[in-house]
């Protein structure tokens, strides 16, 4: 068939090192989804729609499904695909330096403003400011997140960081800190006391005009 031999043609050029364009990356990936139709067309509408290969793989499964081609089966490959790549991508992360205000809620904003649930991230420091683990838990309740008491201080003593960033969202409403919110916040900042950490900021994300700082006067 004539797809077979475009299929040969791309994954020689794969071979070469010559591949310059992502929709010819996600064209190869889905041939193991689409293993007797010419995966061209469908891997354009899918940059088209999502705009880059991050945004395919982070995409939400109700709207892959409605990508007119794209069934459960498809949509299902694509999400399981960005959860294994997701640890990969994530490590680029571990490279970043957060070293003030302005980097701790711009690398917050750039890890929540997908968010569809409300997400807890706490981003653990090496003196240099350098990301040395990032811990993120979600939950069940799409408006609230919880842990466990013991998560915090268990994470401290393990990872040994010389200091601490806690990063939440807000789906709802503006970024003003709730009751629960300060009080999640002393508790760290008692764990953080106890273990010689600093803890740097709590910052809550609603939108990229809209970051609570809870150790910060300005806003963006």
């Amino acid at each position: 068939m004539e797809h077979d031999g475009h299929r040969q043609r791309i994954l020689q050029k794969f071979k070469a090192g010559d591949i310059t364009q992502d929709h010819e990356l996600l064209e190869i990936l889905l041939f193991n989804a689409y293993p007797r139709k010419n995966t061209n067309p469908v891997a354009h509408t899918l940059m088209q729609t999502f705009g880059t290969l991050k945004g395919v793989f982070e995409a939400d499964y109700n709207d892959l499904v409605a990508i007119d081609g794209i069934g459960e089966s498809v949509a299902l490959y694509i999400k399981c695909v960005g959860a294994c790549a997701r640890p990969a991508y994530a490590f680029d992360a571990y490279e970043k330096h957060l070293k003030n205000y302005g980097d701790f809620k711009a690398f917050a904003s750039m890890r929540l403003r997908s968010k569809t649930e409300e997400v807890l991230e706490l981003y653990f420091l090496e003196k240099s400011g350098r990301i040395k683990y990032i811990y993120s838990h979600s939950a069940d309740d799409e408006h609230r997140v919880t842990i466990s008491r013991g998560t915090v201080p268990s994470l401290v003593a393990t990872v040994a960081p010389f200091g601490l960033v806690i990063a939440h969202n807000h789906l709802m409403g503006s970024s003003a800190p709730s009751s629960a919110d300060d009080e999640f916040t002393q508790e760290v900042a008692e764990v953080c006391r106890l273990y010689g950490v600093k803890l740097y900021d709590h910052c809550i994300y609603a939108s990229d005009n809209d970051v609570y700082s809870y150790f910060f006067t300005d806003r963006i």
